[in-house]
């Protein structure tokens, strides 16, 4: 019995940590409405640790199952849309980069967010992917732009780099998108991405031969 007594203190010393994070779910696309959010954005967690979304305004949910966002590595959701005060709880055992947004009508553009798992081993270690991917480069008449779901895009600018804007469009996140660039000329050029109101927009760079 003293052997059991003895051993059980370690065993419960070296299980690992649970941490619940919260996020705030809120925003509305009505005018003079605070734009659609979750808050934090952004998670950094551990395997094992569990996130807790509260609703506290407007019409949304938690969509981060794998149709929509193939890369992740297991589905998650709160299920439909739902007004009122509601909260959704994922534990989260895989490690991995996991999006997910807002099914809510437009309101992916700004409701969208990031959680990377880390392994409780400290080994595995995962980073967000690039915003923007730019292919090819050099391009023809053709520019395919991904954004990878975490830009908040809206539109996009082509300048050349003296600044001059030589094209400019409406583009959708977590998608890939096609730009038109026949008749502009052969040389380098900057692509703008703008998200919403308060975003830092996404810049990057590709040559047009």
């Amino acid at each position: 019995m003293r052997t059991i007594t003895l051993l059980l203190p370690l065993i419960v010393a070296t299980a690992p940590a649970q941490t619940t994070w919260n996020v705030e779910v809120g925003g509305s696309t009505s005018p003079g409405q605070t734009d659609p959010y979750y808050s934090p954005q952004d998670l950094t967690i551990q395997v094992g640790d569990i996130v807790h979304w509260s609703n506290v305004n407007g019409t949304h949910n938690v969509n981060g199952t794998q149709t929509t966002f193939p890369s992740n590595p297991e589905s998650f959701t709160s299920g439909s849309t739902q007004n009122g005060s509601w909260t959704y709880d994922h534990t989260f055992m895989v490690p991995g980069v996991y999006d997910y947004h807002c099914d809510s009508q437009n309101h992916a553009a700004t409701q969208f967010g990031t959680i990377i798992v880390q392994g409780t081993t400290g080994i595995e270690q995962f980073t967000l992917p690039p915003a923007l991917s730019i292919y090819p480069d050099p391009a023809g008449d053709e520019l395919y732009v991904a954004l990878n779901g975490c830009t908040g895009a809206r539109s996009i600018q082509i300048r050349d780099t003296d600044g001059r804007m030589v094209r400019e469009g409406m583009v959708a996140d977590a998608r890939v998108n096609r730009i038109d660039l026949a008749g502009c000329p052969s040389g380098p050029y900057f692509i703008v991405v703008l998200g919403s109101e308060g975003r830092k927009p996404v810049i990057g760079r590709f040559v047009k031969y």
